[in-house]
């Protein structure tokens, strides 16, 4: 039986390629890396009128929301010969819609979702419901080295052809641990008498609690927040599920080998553990009771103002500081806000961090139409090639370079000054740039905390072994079957019956609904 390391599968994809940030693209890392050209802006050849393409993607509405005013829109439109029709999604409700479009023959011309590997994606290729990438991509260079990898490669459907451009991330898989941080009031824990910063879960409970009890604002403070639910198992599997926590979708799971066979991780390790953990520091209120509702803005207003005592979520550092300073007048940030480091599992025989891939969401072609797919590959192929000019606006205006640094002009943020930054997600996310300084120091000192935690995590934690190419492998038993950790843990975390009774359901369900048949399946397929 072949057996593949994550490390060697990373290298191996990175080696050719080099996605997300999940926010709007900041300028934030070390440019080596970038999937963009050499600087030179492409532009299509001009012939014709624009081509008129509906978008779905993430607060898309939001980032034309200034139209021809805006420098980067105008650039991306006119340098694509595109006129982009925005179709909003929000964080919340991007996955309902679109499937909703799908089932109704209303899909946008190119859309974003994650459902790779899902019953979703084998449906929308097996039924002709999305086009798929030419199979020669020579005319657009810049897209065809950026598909060439051979993570991406390895998610061609079984007829051969690609269906997917997925967002790349990350150079190096560790460093996906920046996606999912927690930062906490140290300012209040002092108040409450915490002396030592927290370092394992159990000094983090017992920190929360004295908050929580002290009350230091007297805002009847509650305990950790999340941006959104379904980020949460990142949070707790590190306690004794390393490998555990999904991406949303449901299909992303990750498989070991064990004994000579390949297992889902989700079932190897202390699950039962993780789940006792949730409920515990939901019902001593370390966790705040509204947490399953979370939303994004909602969780975030808590922490600005003081209401919850951590935040759990995807963000950099100083775009929090941001945000903090503005409803926080008079409060230093750095006073008053932590990172905390990635606890050790419950034995404390590893410190690992939530392990993803390289690439998270990806981009479908929702058209037939063959002009729209040629105008939509030429969209793409321009933005790869223009990738720093969306992302850090216009060198001379926004920003000058210095000693290979680039050094930002002016005080007025990016992705403020010219919305359509946000649009640099549109193919993938290239999260590198969050820990690029921009010579303005009020920023850089944040970026700096991310570097430090970057530098941490590197030297402090470890990745374990997984076979990624199992994930992506399609089964009849496995393209049904979907593992959402996040909502497993809500469901017992805010339970009221036993936990092990409740754990004991869930392994049940989980037999049910085909668990050993999809594990012989794809077993029998990696003979």
């Amino acid at each position: 039986m072949k057996k593949k390391y994550v490390q060697a599968a990373i290298a191996a994809a990175l080696a050719v390629t080099m996605t997300a940030s999940l926010m709007a693209c900041q300028p934030a890392a070390s440019s080596s890396g970038s999937q963009a050209g050499d600087g030179g802006t492409v532009t299509s050849d001009g012939k014709g009128e624009p081509a008129e393409i509906s978008i779905a993607i993430w607060d898309i509405e939001n980032a034309m929301r200034n139209g021809t005013d805006d420098k980067i829109l105008t650039a991306i439109e006119e340098g694509a010969n595109v006129t982009i029709k925005p179709v909003n999604t929000t964080w919340d409700d991007y996955r309902d819609k679109i499937q909703l479009w799908a089932a109704s023959n209303q899909l946008p011309d190119m859309f974003a979702i994650d459902v790779i590997g899902s019953s979703f994606y084998h449906d929308w290729i097996s039924q002709g419901v999305v086009s798929p990438l030419p199979d020669d991509l020579s005319r657009w260079p810049n897209l065809e080295k950026y598909m060439s990898s051979p993570e991406i490669q390895g998610l061609r459907a079984p007829d051969g052809k690609m269906y997917v451009v997925p967002r790349v991330m990350w150079e190096d898989l560790i460093d996906g641990s920046q996606e999912r941080r927690v930062y906490y009031r140290w300012d209040l824990a002092q108040a409450a008498g915490v002396t030592k910063e927290p370092e394992n879960y159990d000094e983090f409970r017992d920190m929360i609690k004295k908050i929580i009890a002290a009350d230091p604002e007297n805002k009847k403070i509650t305990g950790l927040t999340v941006s959104v639910p379904q980020l949460f198992d990142s949070f707790f599997m590190p306690y004794g599920v390393p490998l555990g926590m999904g991406d949303g979708s449901g299909s992303d799971f990750k498989w070991i080998e064990k004994d000579g066979k390949y297992v889902p991780a989700y079932f190897n390790g202390d699950l039962l553990s993780v789940f006792q953990l949730a409920r515990d520091m939901y019902t001593e209120g370390t966790i705040d009771p509204d947490v399953a509702l979370a939303k994004a803005q909602l969780s975030e207003d808590k922490f600005l103002q003081g209401k919850v005592a951590a935040y759990f979520l995807n963000t950099t550092t100083d775009s929090l500081q941001r945000k903090w300073e503005k409803s926080n007048p008079g409060m230093n940030f750095e006073d008053c806000v932590k990172i905390a480091h990635p606890f050790p599992m419950q034995d404390g025989s590893m410190t690992t961090v939530p392990v993803f891939k390289s690439y998270w969401s990806e981009t479908y072609i929702g058209t037939k139409d063959p002009e729209k797919i040629e105008r939509i590959l030429d969209l793409m192929e321009w933005m790869l090639a223009n990738d720093e000019l969306v992302r850090f606006g216009f060198e001379g205006e926004d920003y000058k370079m210095e000693d290979g640094v680039r050094i930002t002009l002016g005080d007025i943020p990016i992705g403020e000054k010219y919305p359509a930054n946000a649009l640099c997600s549109l193919v993938q996310y290239a999260n590198w740039y969050r820990f690029e300084m921009t010579g303005n120091e009020n920023v850089d000192k944040y970026r700096q905390w991310d570097l430090e935690y970057r530098d941490w995590v590197r030297e402090n934690c470890e990745l374990p072994d997984f076979e990624p190419a199992v994930t992506n492998l399609s089964t009849p038993a496995k393209n049904q079957f979907s593992i959402k950790p996040a909502d497993d843990i809500i469901k017992i975390m805010t339970g009221t019956e036993p936990v092990e009774k409740m754990y004991n359901d869930l392994m049940d369900a989980y037999e049910k609904m085909g668990l050993q048949k999809m594990i012989d399946e794809v077993n029998e397929a990696m003979k």
